[in-house]
């Protein structure tokens, strides 16, 4: 159909259709990384980053499904589930389209789609702080830029959409020529593929192309059904889990401060966190309508949701291992990402409060980052991502968490993350740990040992699928077959001669006694040099280093 105009429910239905798109296509996103290692997960991430917009979108009750409020429920869910680098500017470019269509009301046009995608173009450019040309964000510019210049009044949704598309392919086409790296691993830019496999999948939505979007809609909502678990009935003071979404109007803005200080004279487990005129509050209290009152004075309420924790508790059933007590509060906190049993008793050790479970193939998203902001019950929280595709989420998570003072050390690596946290002091200053746990990161080298999952040429490098790779400091540096010799080759190119402490972790692909025969070498060729060894069980890695 030639749509001009449309409705709340056919606008959700091809967001929907957006995410089942992407979510098909995801591995073949996947496949488009240009580092041929086991973590190929741009498409992935886009893919969880929309889920998550699936899943606030199956919030809306069914007589309030506007064009304002899916645009209002998809911005929340992208900022939310946010995971990567990819995922944190896909919310981005889905914030800046909100933005315009969420001033439209019942319905949308044509031109909300041109003004849409020019808005999502500058919200991205806006968010990433040295901006990459060859990327999504070139694509996501020059396919905009197209639409705004062949429209004109006759245009329908359709033609919108198809116009995007037909420059967003041609775009995608010269990302070689403007990245190099893509055109040596023969690839086009992951995260821009991504962006116009969602595009496509809308398209197909307004046709009624694609017999998932409701179902996905149904699963997104079974999912966040009793998704929080609570401690047991004889330890709960405060007995309603109480949340709301604020959407400000008419300028009356909550101030996070004194919505926080209020919320904490009536309960605990207070979190108030904000995104423009949006307020995400969140408390456990015995007098729920209290909340409600003092916030219904700032704008229009949104997803309002008391639970019973007692009964919660009662009906499911409390099983030793879940129960999980509140946090003490205290003045410093720190939350760390980790992926390993052995790493995550070393962060432990160190005085890290709170683990989010992740790190390479499984990036936390931002909703991640800032439930362990309020589980650690501190005012002050660092944050440390370890690994370089988990930073943006944790910046996203600082921003929002307007309530709690927030700092990201901006560790790329597990090695980057040990160290910083030798530089910890529990009863400093937010900014001074900052400082001197960033400055801390500057005298390790960080290397990774792990296999490469497809053929390609990169660098000086004809890589063969299932072949070891040592990488240093993000690049690749050493090729090989056998492992004691790569990891020498990897440590060759970690500037050796000056080193005083080389610590392994070994993986959870790797036995203890090869470890122990890894170690015995190394010690050996490398005698000037002290060797530490651990079990990290991390997957995805045989070996992380550390030279000192």
């Amino acid at each position: 159909m030639d749509y001009t105009r449309i409705d709340g429910k056919l606008f959700m239905n091809m967001v929907l259709a957006g995410v089942n798109k992407l979510n098909t296509d995801k591995a073949s996103i996947d496949s488009l990384n240009v580092f041929p290692v086991p973590d190929g997960d741009t498409g992935t991430n886009m893919s969880l980053t929309l889920n998550s917009v699936a899943r606030f979108l199956g919030q809306i009750p069914e007589g309030e499904v506007t064009v304002a409020k899916v645009a209002e429920q998809m911005s929340y869910g992208a900022l939310m589930g946010a995971r990567g680098n990819s995922g944190v500017i896909l919310s981005q470019i889905l914030g800046g389209i909100s933005k315009v269509f969420v001033t439209k009301g019942d319905e949308a046009d044509a031109k909300s789609f041109v003004e849409g995608f020019a808005g999502g173009v500058e919200s991205a450019y806006k968010a990433v702080v040295k901006p990459m040309e060859g990327t999504i964000l070139t694509v996501c510019r020059e396919a905009s830029e197209y639409l705004t210049k062949v429209y004109n009044d006759s245009f329908t949704i359709e033609d919108c959409l198809k116009a995007y598309l037909e420059e967003g392919y041609r775009s995608l086409e010269r990302t070689p020529e403007i990245l190099p790296v893509l055109k040596q691993a023969g690839v086009v830019d992951a995260g821009a593929k991504g962006l116009l496999t969602i595009v496509e999948g809308m398209l197909a939505g307004l046709n009624g192309q694609n017999d998932f979007a409701e179902e996905n809609k149904q699963e997104a909502a079974a999912e966040n059904e009793f998704a929080e678990f609570h401690i047991h009935p004889d330890q709960i003071t405060f007995q309603y889990c109480t949340e709301v979404i604020v959407r400000s109007t008419e300028g009356r803005q909550v101030d996070v401060e004194a919505a926080r200080a209020y919320l904490e004279t009536l309960g605990d487990c207070v979190l108030v966190v904000g995104a423009g005129d949006i307020t995400k509050v969140h408390v456990h209290t015995n007098r729920p309508g209290k909340v409600l009152e003092y916030f219904v004075e700032f704008g229009d309420l949104n997803d309002m949701k008391i639970e019973n924790m007692k009964a919660q508790s009662e009906r499911f059933g409390v099983a030793d291992a879940s129960l999980e007590m509140p946090a003490e509060h205290k003045h410093m906190a720190v939350v760390a990402v980790s992926a390993g049993e052995g790493l995550n008793e070393i962060f432990a050790g160190l005085g890290v409060d709170y683990i989010i479970t992740g790190g390479q193939t499984m990036n936390p998203s931002t909703e991640d980052f800032i439930n362990a902001i309020e589980k650690v019950n501190a005012d002050n929280v660092i944050l440390l991502p370890n690994n370089k595709n988990i930073i943006m989420a944790a910046d996203q998570a600082a921003k929002m968490s307007t309530s709690v003072q927030v700092q990201v050390v901006a560790s790329r690596t597990i090695p980057q993350g040990i160290a910083a946290l030798m530089a910890y002091d529990s009863e400093g200053e937010l900014a001074d740990n900052a400082e001197a746990m960033t400055e801390s990161m500057q005298y390790v080298r960080s290397g990774e040992v792990t296999y490469a999952v497809r053929d390609t040429s990169i660098d000086a490098f004809e890589i063969k699928e299932g072949q070891l790779l040592g990488i240093v400091e993000g690049k690749i540096k050493a090729v090989g077959d056998e492992m004691q010799q790569l990891i020498c080759d990897t440590l060759d190119n970690m500037q050796m001669d000056d080193a005083e402490l080389v610590t392994l972790y070994y993986g959870a692909d790797v036995t203890e006694d090869d470890a122990n025969s890894l170690l015995a070498h190394l010690e050996e060729t490398y005698p000037d040099a002290d060797f530490e060894l651990y079990s990290g069980a991390q997957a995805v890695y045989s070996y992380l280093i550390s030279v000192e």
